[in-house]
């Protein structure tokens, strides 16, 4: 197909951690599969430190820590990496930073925290980097951006496919509303067939326009773009999947620092619950007997409040 490593250009692409996250959340299953579908499940919960403090702060903390890699196109930050190293001074990192949080709605009902939550678990559990920032194409700070939550690529070598991972994020005080809520949304994404009136359309070509900005790799761009040209024969090895956040209220989590309700009380309590979150999975995809094919990776996690997570969520970034 190419001389380039393709394997190695998406790798590059990857923001690498050092695990960061993992002081804030508990893993609760990993890499489960969801019966009678090509679905796997991934579920967390937030972390009680020992003076029995929810993680949740904490973990808001982090994702401001992340705005600009999500926000910010790969070519800008390159640039500014490259500025802190020639002068030493990190001031258009700081520009970027604040460019990020401009970026972001402080609209109520945002969903933007769910969106970043996405793209952090994404990478850090699936190693999957972020295709298109979609964050930074947005003209206002009040409007939210239409189309996918999220836009991840992964290559298939044996096969040589390129995967193109469509997202979706839903945070509703209601599991099981939000499971529906993410599955009608993810559909179209995976389901609709090529054409100009197609779900995937407008953000396909929001990828090959953008594509420079986001890769900052002019070989691994002009191949990249072959898969997205319907003229193209690798246009016949770009493969659709999905990646999902939902997130929803539980009662589990203590109440005004109550020492009793360790991080390991607390996963045993969700440990029970887990396979009624699979089943509620596997009803939302079996709606649509082609979704049960599709190749679908769905991050579950509980909040003592989806609507106190947006309230900090928003004093943080604002």
């Amino acid at each position: 197909m190419s001389r380039i490593d393709i394997d190695a250009a998406i790798d590059r692409l990857l923001v690498k951690t050092r695990g960061e996250l993992l002081s804030r959340i508990e893993q609760l299953s990993h890499n489960v599969a969801i019966e009678d579908t090509n679905t796997k499940a991934y579920c967390h919960m937030l972390k009680i430190d020992a003076n029995g403090n929810i993680r949740l702060k904490d973990l808001i903390d982090y994702i401001d820590t992340k705005l600009v890699e999500y926000a910010i196109p790969k070519k800008d930050i390159d640039l500014a990496s490259r500025y802190l190293q020639e002068t030493g001074s990190p001031a258009k990192i700081i520009e970027l930073k604040n460019k990020a949080n401009a970026l972001f709605t402080d609209l109520e009902k945002t969903g933007e925290g769910g969106e970043i939550l996405l793209y952090i678990l994404t990478q850090e559990f699936l190693k999957l980097p972020q295709l298109l920032s979609k964050m930074s194409l947005k003209t206002s700070g009040q409007l939210h951006y239409q189309g996918a939550d999220g836009i991840h690529v992964g290559f298939d070598d044996k096969k040589q496919n390129l995967h193109l991972y469509w997202g979706e994020s839903k945070m509703y005080k209601n599991i099981a509303s939000a499971v529906s809520a993410c599955v009608d949304s993810i559909k179209g994404f995976l389901l609709d067939t090529l054409g100009a009136s197609s779900t995937q359309e407008r953000d396909l070509q929001l990828i090959t326009s953008n594509i420079s900005a986001n890769v900052n790799d002019p070989d691994f761009e002009d191949l990249l773009v072959r898969f997205f040209d319907k003229d193209d024969e690798l246009s016949n090895h770009l493969v659709y999947k999905g990646i999902c956040f939902v997130g929803f209220d539980s009662d589990k989590y203590p109440i005004d620092s109550d020492l009793s309700r360790t991080t390991d009380l607390i996963k045993s309590q969700f440990d029970e619950e887990l396979n009624s979150w699979y089943k509620l999975l596997e009803t939302g995809i079996s709606k649509y007997p082609n979704l049960k094919q599709k190749e679908i990776h769905v991050f579950l996690m509980p909040f003592p409040s989806v609507e106190e997570f947006r309230k900090y969520f928003l004093e943080r970034i604002k």
